[in-house]
């Protein structure tokens, strides 16, 4: 039997590429790559970058017409009614943010109990789905820089330059929810 190494042929996504692309003219970290292309949680993720625990800030919650970009994400129509929020991660020792997101979710494809734990404040995303023993799977759609940005600035409270990407989270075949994230590249 001729030997071969295993996985030597393995194709690269148009997303991996872009991250490894983004990191050679932005000079990134390994750690920012790792937070551009990770596909679970979020939350644990931060947890153990910052090495504490971290906690869910909501900004803004409402029910909002779908709008026309993100209806495409979901696959739902525009205007559909969807849970729109507004969240940041923090650290607990300081309350220092470490991301800003904003979510989507076509309150069609909820369950009753699940609407009920999105549409309450500061309960993560991953949580619920445990809570409710969703099985899902994270589908990255695209991943980005900023050099600059007055409300990240705020937000985030430090400067750019800034990472951003795009996913969405899909259950039975469907998304379910779809999430703009956004680090500094401070974030280390």
């Amino acid at each position: 039997m001729q030997g071969r190494t295993f996985g030597a042929h393995r194709h690269v996504d148009t997303t991996t590429a872009k991250i490894w692309s983004l990191s050679r003219s932005h000079g990134l970290l390994p750690i920012h790559s790792v937070l551009l292309g990770h596909d679970g949680s979020m939350t644990n993720l931060l947890e153990l970058i910052s090495r504490c625990e971290v906690a869910l800030r909501t900004l803004k919650q409402s029910v909002v017409p779908c709008p026309s970009e993100v209806a495409d994400l979901l696959a739902v129509d525009v205007g559909e009614p969807v849970n729109e929020r507004d969240i940041t991660i923090v650290r607990n020792q300081d309350g220092s943010p470490l991301l800003y997101a904003r979510s989507y979710t076509p309150l069609s494809r909820l369950k009753p109990a699940f609407k009920a734990d999105l549409m309450r404040a500061d309960i993560p995303i991953g949580e619920i789905m445990q809570r409710h023993r969703i099985e899902a799977r994270r589908e990255i759609l695209d991943v980005g820089y900023l050099s600059s940005d007055p409300r990240l600035e705020e937000l985030l409270a430090c400067p750019g330059p800034y990472l951003w990407r795009t996913y969405n989270i899909i259950t039975q075949g469907k998304p379910l929810i779809t999430v703009k994230e956004y680090f500094s590249t401070s974030l280390r």
